[in-house]
């Protein structure tokens, strides 16, 4: 690293699924100051979650000026990682023509567009490395062309909010690998756009946006993105990433036998492996992660959506009409046994009322976590993979509590992770993107996460 002494900020962004987090760093990973903005969703009909794409530049430019108001000297750049998948329309000049679908969005799942039969999961994911086929982009993209056909065929750029929101900045089309792999169209070992899909869905490569490696610099802050966001047209823009992947970086899970376990509305475990084609042949989620630099690549395995049945639980049995519920959720599952008195939540149905003491159900609901989780590491372990540091992220990383639960449960090592891995393994990138750091084991070694070991 070659910084002569001078004081170097960097912004690092994760747009997660329910909030816009973001980090203000300097170039020895201190970090200097934080701010979150909630994500505001529109659901125009059931099943429809959507997001106003103006709303969402605000949002994003309103947490960039918190941070680069308090920044002692002027930001270098700035990078975004992302909850991927979230798809929308612009015209030839970038204008919106369509809300961004979330990827949370389940129209199609409801609609089965006759278009998406030309798609196979399995063929999907050997190209991709994502199966997704009846959520995610590709699905809304099928939805649009099948039920908007005027607006999709007339449509200047086809896109997801990253790239959008790097037009929005810096006025230019960039989509990195590893955002474009949740985009469903790449051919990820090609680092190209796959055409055969992209003639099942009647769509010019003209259309999408340059593919890039993840920090790499995507242009300067245009005067009015300036303005917007209260930095400076030096600031550079550099490519993300997927979210995981991003907050990877800032936890040093760089090396095969290291994970990520990532807790939110999905929990999601991620971690690095030197053959693509075992993550497939595993069903796992392929990442590019380090491999367009001669390194792993990164592997994903999810629990859906536990977290909203895990929040369901807690609004509607353990902490009803309370405004501190998850501080009752924690003690009261601290209060109970191990065990919980013999009760048994399975996380992966619905919700439902339990005749139990609260304690009880608070506690089955955090074991029931933790054998879901448990149960994908015994799969693992059958295949040889196997985890000497495991490093935990997301809300229930905070609880007095569940950590311990999970580490008994499963047999790892858990170290907590910081509140915000995401949006500072961002930032990591744009310490890369600009020569701060040399690589990831760089950015690491000098402004990673360490947490005392």
């Amino acid at each position: 690293m070659s910084t002569a002494g001078a004081k170097i900020f960097l912004i690092g962004l994760d747009l997660g699924t329910s909030a816009i987090k973001g980090v203000l760093m300097d170039q020895y990973g201190r970090v200097i100051a934080e701010a979150e903005k909630n994500t505001t969703f529109n659901h125009p009909q059931s099943g429809w979650c959507e997001i106003s794409p103006e709303q969402h530049y605000q949002d994003v430019c309103g947490v960039i000026r918190k941070l680069a108001a308090v920044a002692p000297t002027p930001v270098t750049a700035l990078a975004m990682a992302a909850a991927s998948g979230n798809t929308l329309l612009a015209d030839s000049s970038g204008q919106p023509l369509t809300n961004i679908i979330n990827w949370l969005d389940c129209r199609e799942e409801q609609a089965k567009t006759p278009s998406l039969k030309q798609f196979s999961s399995e063929k999907v994911r050997q190209i991709t490395g994502w199966p997704c086929v009846d959520i995610f982009p590709l699905a809304h993209l099928a939805w649009l062309r099948e039920n908007t056909p005027d607006l999709y065929k007339n449509a200047g750029h086809y896109c997801m909010n990253t790239d959008w929101l790097l037009f929005r900045l810096t006025g230019n089309w960039v989509m990195d690998y590893s955002t474009a792999t949740t985009f469903h169209l790449q051919n990820q070992t090609g680092k190209c756009w796959h055409l055969a899909f992209l003639k099942m869905l009647d769509i010019s490569a003209e259309k999408l946006s340059r593919l890039a490696g993840s920090g790499e610099c995507a242009g300067n802050l245009t005067s009015q993105a300036a303005q917007d966001t209260g930095l400076s047209v030096s600031t550079q823009v550099i490519t993300g990433c997927f979210d995981h992947p991003a907050a990877a970086r800032a936890a040093g899970a760089l090396e095969p036998g290291q994970l990520l376990l990532s807790c939110g509305t999905s929990w999601v475990g991620f971690f690095p492996e030197l053959e693509r084609q075992k993550i497939i042949d595993l069903e796992l989620l392929c990442d590019p992660f380090l491999s367009n630099r001669g390194g792993p690549w990164g592997a994903i395995f999810s629990i859906p959506y536990i977290g909203r049945t895990i929040d369901a639980y807690i609004n509607n049995y353990i902490a009803p009409g309370e405004t501190d519920k998850y501080r009752i959720f924690n003690e009261l599952a601290e209060e109970a046994k191990p065990g919980a008195d013999g009760l048994k939540i399975d996380l992966r149905e619905p919700p439902r009322q339990v005749e139990a003491e609260r304690r009880n159900i608070s506690r089955a609901v955090m074991e029931g976590a933790a054998e879901l989780l448990n149960d994908k590491l015994n799969h693992l372990k059958e295949h040889g993979i196997n985890f000497k540091k495991a490093v935990m992220t997301g809300g229930p990383s905070h609880s007095p509590v569940w950590p311990q639960i999970i580490a008994e449960t499963t047999g790892l090592k858990l170290i907590i992770g910081s509140r915000h891995a995401g949006a500072k393994g961002a930032a990591l990138l744009a310490g890369i993107g600009t020569g701060i750091y040399r690589d990831e084991y760089d950015a690491y070694k000098t402004a990673g996460d360490h947490y005392g070991c």
